[in-house]
């Protein structure tokens, strides 16, 4: 029998080892220079992606959310009817040409939303969609336009011109 145990260890060549002393071959810097290229672009693509999800709106998936959005956006009340036309139903005057040409059947929504003081109506629209999710999400978007432009018409109504100062320079000057 062998007594002595197999070498596991390769020898040790100390020209090999650079201690880094010498440069890298120019094949090896390459592909290091690659790979950090690459990781530098799936970070960048990533926290893109992170972002956009962060701020993209999700889409109604039913009458529930609808409600639950279009109470928070219309704290004073709304209402919404909802009107289906059915094939070869007859299609008010009014219709948009691409609800009349449409190959699904056309859904109708009318919206109001109520002012909180008196109860009147204050905003009321109608609008055309493909289908009764298209048409809900609508409202929503179409009433959140509606809060954006309320929220940029007060911020300019609360702006007060400064009164014209005169230049105190010219002032002294003229003493």
């Amino acid at each position: 029998m062998n007594a002595n145990p197999p070498t596991v260890l390769a020898a040790f060549d100390p020209h090999a080892f650079r201690y880094g002393a010498s440069h890298a071959p120019l094949g090896e810097t390459i592909v290091i220079v690659a790979v950090l290229v690459a990781m530098a672009a799936a970070s960048a693509l990533a926290v893109r992606h992170a972002r956009r999800r962060e701020h993209r709106q999700r889409r109604m998936s039913d009458q529930w959310q609808a409600l639950s959005v279009m109470g928070e956006l219309c704290p004073a009340g709304w209402q919404a009817r909802v009107t289906v036309y059915g094939c070869g139903a007859p299609l008010p005057d009014d219709a948009p040409a691409d609800a009349r040409a449409a190959p699904l059947t056309p859904v109708e929504l009318e919206w109001k939303k109520f002012d909180g003081q008196s109860g009147t109506i204050a905003v009321a629209r109608r609008l055309w969609a493909p289908s009764i999710g298209s048409a809900l999400q609508a409202m929503a978007e179409d009433r959140r336009t509606d809060l954006v432009l309320e929220q940029i018409e007060q911020a300019a109504d609360s702006r007060v011109p400064l009164p014209i100062q005169s230049d105190t320079r010219s002032s002294r000057k003229r003493r």
